[in-house]
């Protein structure tokens, strides 16, 4: 027998907060489930991670937002943020649920957690929420910031980043769990596989031989 997810369900939404995974779980669940993955990111972007991917310089607004707020007003910015931009989450949703084609979407983003606290019980939606303990991410962001090898003003930049991201996925992670969404410590799991599978399998499933 071959589980496959049911019919009715179109967008499954798959947040947390940053350095959480939900970039490389969204693309393997979207590839094992034969659908689209997108993320939030593509809608609107706040001040992004204070290095950069490759040699470049970071953007004189994104060191200025690191260096001169504290963790709080970080946190309240990406929050103010992401409330914004909810309407546009909720239009991209939708788009989906009455689109003539048959375009069924993985949707992954820190952003997501207004809307899912905001109540939406179709059953064309899903929704998990990822959390990781600060350890696994102030490992994560150390690893990929080159945090070992920065110099002062870029270890500072990338201690605020961490400090708002801890804070952000605490906050999020009680929020989403209160409205009834699915919370997965993915501490807790050995491989991205084993996240996957346990996301696929809260859902209801069609079967057939």
């Amino acid at each position: 027998m071959t589980k496959r997810i049911d019919a009715k369900l179109k967008v499954i939404l798959l947040g947390g907060s940053s350095n959480v995974g939900k970039s490389t779980i969204g693309d393997v669940l979207a590839g094992k489930l034969g659908w689209r993955c997108v993320s939030t990111d593509s809608l609107a972007k706040h001040p992004g991670r204070p290095w950069p991917k490759r040699k470049e310089k970071v953007p004189n607004h994104v060191s200025e937002h690191y260096l001169n707020l504290q963790a709080d007003e970080l946190l309240e910015s990406v929050i103010l943020h992401h409330r914004r931009m909810s309407p546009l989450v909720a239009e991209f949703i939708w788009s989906i649920l009455k689109g003539a084609n048959d375009q069924r979407t993985v949707l992954e983003g820190s952003a997501l957690w207004p809307f899912i606290t905001a109540g939406h019980r179709l059953k064309e939606i899903g929704a998990v929420w990822l959390t990781a303990s600060a350890e696994t991410l102030r490992s994560r962001i150390h690893e990929s910031s080159g945090y070992q090898n920065a110099d002062e003003r870029s270890r500072a930049m990338i201690a605020s980043f961490l400090e708002r991201t801890i804070l952000f996925d605490q906050k999020t992670t009680e929020l989403v769990r209160e409205h009834g969404c699915r919370v997965l410590d993915t501490d807790q799991f050995a491989t991205t596989d084993d996240i996957v599978g346990e996301i696929i399998n809260q859902f209801p499933s069609q079967s057939k031989r």
